[in-house]
């Protein structure tokens, strides 16, 4: 019980920390719908994942592994902060384009490691609650996440940055590393 306690807690101050970042980090003077759409979907997931936690025992090395993936989100999350705090990013769904790339620190490995940050938080709460419904969530989410992201690769095509940013995009991943060979 006391892990499922600290799982949850974790992933709700994850949260907090994303929504912290809606408000002070990127430059979002209007909320965009499809913020209030992750949004929401982001607390109904969270509530989901807290249900099966409690509701379901799970495996103690499933907990752990979780916590692992949670602790990791939680990292990247705040790296990614600290390395886009002069950037002023634009929100998720924000009709106007980029006016910066970023490719230091995170994003020298993938071009949207808020995204990646985000889905592994997904991924690790669902390794913790430890059952097959779990992957509802983390799906909800996966998809909401990539076509945000492709979205925001789709503007980068409008601006003068469209070049290089074909580029950078043959050297990362889209939420993951790419593995060279």
């Amino acid at each position: 019980m006391a892990l499922d306690i600290f799982i949850c807690v974790l992933g709700w101050v994850i949260i907090a920390c994303h929504t912290w970042a809606l408000k002070h980090h990127f430059n979002m003077p209007v909320i965009p719908n499809g913020v209030r759409l992750i949004s929401t979907l982001v607390i109904i997931s969270a509530a989901i994942l807290s249900f099966l936690c409690f509701y379901l025992e799970q495996p103690t090395s499933a907990q752990i592994v979780g916590l692992i993936f949670l602790s990791f989100s939680f990292v990247l999350f705040w790296v990614t902060i600290r390395e886009s705090s002069k950037a002023k990013l634009l929100a998720a769904f924000d009709e106007k384009l980029p006016h910066g790339l970023l490719k230091t620190g995170p994003y020298s490995y993938v071009r949207h490691p808020f995204y990646t940050s985000y889905l592994i938080q997904w991924v690790g709460w669902g390794i913790a609650a430890w059952t097959i419904w779990a992957i509802v969530p983390i799906l909800f989410m996966t998809v909401t996440y990539w076509v945000a992201a492709r979205d925001e690769e789709n503007k980068f095509s409008k601006t003068e940055m469209a070049d290089d940013y074909k580029q950078y995009i043959s050297s990362t991943g889209r939420f993951f590393p790419k593995i060279k060979f």
